[in-house]
């Protein structure tokens, strides 16, 4: 069915069935290949982007044409959400880093949502509430001064998922745009964590081995 889809994100697994394939059917999935932008930075938030399967990177460029990036999201999950609630633009450049499926929902739906269902309107609040804390952590690692605290506080706050594998879609590369640092110095980092027995890498990803070695390689490491 249409909706099958749309009912794997979890905002929209709330909603009853008859209401999700309506929303499936007048919002149809779109087909985005990689390296595709979804939306751009600076541009209007008219839209919810529904990112039902793949990866989607979000970055922008300072004056200067350096690269900072944001971090990634995988489907299911909703994108840029404070922006179409906020009626304003979209604060980064998100880019399709493989293969992905999406819906665009106009901003009416999702308020629509919100205003008729108290159990979406929690749901959205304590998303927000959560990214806002995570934007704030990574305020406070972007202050560390040692590459290695940085990798190892970014590595410990990846590891969420159901293993100890955490991607990197833009491979060490991307990382170090993520966290201010250059490749060479990120991989300098991991090879402290590697030596400490906290970490193994491989290509396009990091194998947590040990958290607590993690945590404690972050602390002291120079």
């Amino acid at each position: 069915m249409d909706g099958d889809g749309l009912a794997a994100v979890p905002l929209f697994a709330l909603l009853d069935e008859p209401r999700r394939e309506r929303i499936a059917r007048r919002h149809p999935l779109r087909p985005v290949p990689a390296g595709q932008v979804v939306a751009r930075f600076g541009e209007p938030a008219r839209n919810l982007i529904v990112l039902e399967r793949g990866t989607l990177t979000a970055g922008c460029h300072t004056v200067d044409g350096s690269l900072v990036r944001f971090g990634t999201v995988t489907g299911p999950s909703l994108i840029d959400k404070a922006s179409v609630l906020d009626g304003g633009r979209h604060t980064a450049t998100w880019t399709a880093a493989r293969v992905c499926r999406i819906r665009l929902l106009p901003t009416e739906v999702l308020r629509e949502l919100l205003h008729e269902l108290p159990v979406v309107r929690d749901h959205v609040l304590r998303q927000i509430a959560a990214q806002v804390n995570r934007d704030r952590r990574a305020r406070t690692r972007a202050a560390a001064p040692r590459p290695v605290a940085r990798v190892a506080d970014w590595l410990a706050e990846a590891l969420t998922g159901p293993g100890p594998r955490i991607a990197l879609p833009g491979g060490q590369q991307g990382l170090g745009e993520e966290l201010g640092l250059s490749r060479v110095t990120v991989n300098r980092a991991l090879r402290v964590l590697v030596q400490a027995g906290a970490v193994r890498t491989e290509p396009g990803a990091v194998v947590v081995l040990d958290p607590s070695r993690l945590a404690a390689a972050g602390a002291w490491a120079p």
